[in-house]
This record gives C-alpha cells, sequence and structure tokens, in this order.
C-alpha cells in the first residue's frame, strides 16, 4: 500500500509538473487579454476599451513624454465598460506607492452605457463575473487562476496559437500590454469589416442606454482613485463618420458629458474625434498599426501641451 501510495504521488507530481510547464508556454498569443495578467504591477496605465487596447501604442507615448513605464492595461468595450470589475482590477494592477504615474482613460458612449437587455435578463451587468471580475491575481506567470477560471478555448490552442502570430486577422499582446493586431487593409477585406461592424453597431443601439449613472459613478471614482497615484487624462479616440453618426444617436451630448466630468473631478478631457479623417481604421472602429503610431504621438503632445485640448464638436 505504501508502495503504491508512493506511486501515485510521483505520478501526480510529474503531471502537475507538466502541467504547469505547459501553461508556462501561454503568451500574448494566448488570447487578447492574458499576458496583461503576468506582468508586473505597474505605475502608469493606459485604461478602455479595444479602441485603446489596439490603438494606444505605449512605446511611443513612453518616447515622447520621456517615461518607459506607460502600460496598456485596456481590453475591450464589452468585457471592461468603467464599473466595479474593472476598477478593482487597476487596483490590483497598479503598483501601490506610486505618486508621479500618468494614466489614460479611453471614453467612449458605450463605456459609460449599460446594455439593458443584459440588466434585464440576468440582472447584472455585462461585465458581472467576467475575467476581471474573478482574476484576482494579475501580476503572476503562468497565470493559473486565469487559464482555468478565464481561458475561453482548449488548452491545446496554447500551443497551437503561437504558430499563428503574424497571419492576417491574427494578435499578439507585447510586453507593454499593447494588442497588435495583424490584419490586412487591402480592398474589400476593409470595406467588408467596416460594413459588418457598423451593422452590428447599428443592432446595439436598440439594446443599449448611455449614460449610466453607475457607469459614471465607477468612472468618477475611477478617476478619483488614480488622481492619487499621478494625472489623469480622459480621451475620446477617432472612428469614422458612420460609427460616430450612430454614437451620437447614442448619446449626442457625449463630450459635454464628459467635459463636466474633466472639470468636477479636477483632469483633462481630450476630444480627438474632430481629427478622424486625419487616420486610418481597419474596421470604421479601431485604428491601424501606422495610424495608432501617429495618434499616439499625437496624444503625446496634447498631453505635453502643444496643443488646445478644449476642442468641442
Amino acid at each position: 500500500m505504501k508502495r503504491f501510495l508512493i506511486l501515485v504521488l510521483t505520478f501526480s507530481s510529474i503531471l502537475l509538473l507538466g502541467c504547469y510547464a505547459y501553461f508556462y508556454l501561454a503568451d500574448g498569443s494566448t488570447d487578447a487579454n492574458y499576458l496583461k495578467f503576468t506582468t508586473p504591477r505597474q505605475t502608469a496605465l493606459i485604461i478602455g476599451s479595444s479602441r485603446a487596447a489596439q490603438g494606444i501604442q505605449p512605446k511611443f507615448l513612453n518616447s515622447y513624454l520621456k517615461r518607459n513605464d506607460i502600460y496598456n492595461f485596456a481590453f475591450n468595450v464589452k468585457e471592461s465598460p468603467y464599473g466595479r470589475p474593472y476598477l478593482k482590477s487597476i487596483q490590483r494592477k497598479l503598483e501601490s506607492q506610486t505618486q508621479a504615474g500618468i494614466f489614460i482613460l479611453e471614453v467612449n458612449p458605450w463605456t459609460i452605457g449599460i446594455d439593458s437587455v443584459t440588466v434585464l435578463k440576468t440582472g447584472g451587468y455585462r461585465e458581472t463575473d467576467n475575467f476581471l471580475d474573478n482574476t484576482h491575481f494579475v501580476a503572476l506567470k503562468p497565470n493559473i487562476e486565469y487559464l482555468i477560471e478565464s481561458y475561453p478555448e482548449s488548452y491545446i490552442n496554447i500551443f497551437k496559437d503561437k504558430s499563428k502570430v503574424g497571419l492576417n486577422e491574427t494578435f499578439f499582446v507585447e510586453a507593454d500590454g499593447w494588442l497588435n493586431v495583424t490584419i490586412s487593409l487591402e480592398g474589400k477585406t476593409t470595406s467588408e469589416r467596416t460594413e459588418k461592424k457598423i451593422i452590428r453597431y447599428n443592432k446595439l443601439l436598440s439594446q443599449y442606454s448611455s449614460p449610466s449613472s453607475y457607469r459614471l459613478e465607477s468612472l468618477e471614482n475611477t478617476i478619483r482613485f488614480l488622481k492619487q497615484h499621478g494625472q489623469v487624462y480622459l480621451v475620446r479616440m477617432p472612428i469614422i463618420n458612420g460609427m460616430f453618426k450612430i454614437e451620437n444617436e447614442l448619446l449626442s451630448d457625449f463630450n459635454d458629458v464628459m467635459y463636466a466630468i474633466a472639470e468636477e473631478t479636477g483632469v483633462v478631457y481630450f476630444n480627438m474625434m474632430p481629427d478622424r479623417d486625419f487616420y486610418t481604421y481597419t474596421d470604421g472602429n479601431h485604428l491601424d498599426q501606422v495610424s495608432g503610431r501617429q495618434f499616439s504621438i499625437n496624444l503625446a503632445e496634447l498631453i505635453m501641451g502643444s496643443r488646445n485640448p478644449n476642442n468641442k464638436e
């Protein structure tokens, strides 16, 4: 019996070590979120939806602002609207002793709105019980908690997806948190993606309500928390005219709402929507890599005070 127990324990130990070693293969190709929960706690953060995750590139902000610590902790509009789960995750990710941080909060009508259909069906918000809500360890590699609780695919894909990096319509989360998306921008492909995106967001209009008092309160709480650790900037990122029209239908006075919050909380709001025609997009909603680079530089210039941020539209 003793020998049997030793064999069982030995086999179990080998199996656990094998699983641990396999999980260690997980990286920026695993999914669009995992890597951000494996890096150390940070002192400067980019926060927001996938517009920020893809469109704000930390290395250019760092270069122009003469920093080396700006980290992209943005996710997507469904999973990371302003709310308690996101704020808790931000609090966990931020190095508690930070005093001179910089925090860029991307805002849009969807991130301060609620999915009324989800609220009616479940009694909760769309991000309830998601990976932000469930991942308590945000600086652990490998992050077994995330992989067990929140990884949406079969574990074999951890290995398989590593070979797909760089192919069309694939992504890789870089060490600084930037979601690097590889995508073709030629001909019908971009047009088709844009058309699908507009159709999708037009459908969302019927189920979304913006602004939500809960979201606005959460945004203000996020701002006030981060102000204890450095400078906070709100930014509205550009999108194509067709998407902008949809957002105006959802919340036509969005800019007024943001300027009011900025004034109340003592931060700056950059409305960069008027420059939307100067950029190119993968689907009308996300900046492509080249435009993301230029946008990041332009944002850095705004932060440095080289342009007037009070540009209303």
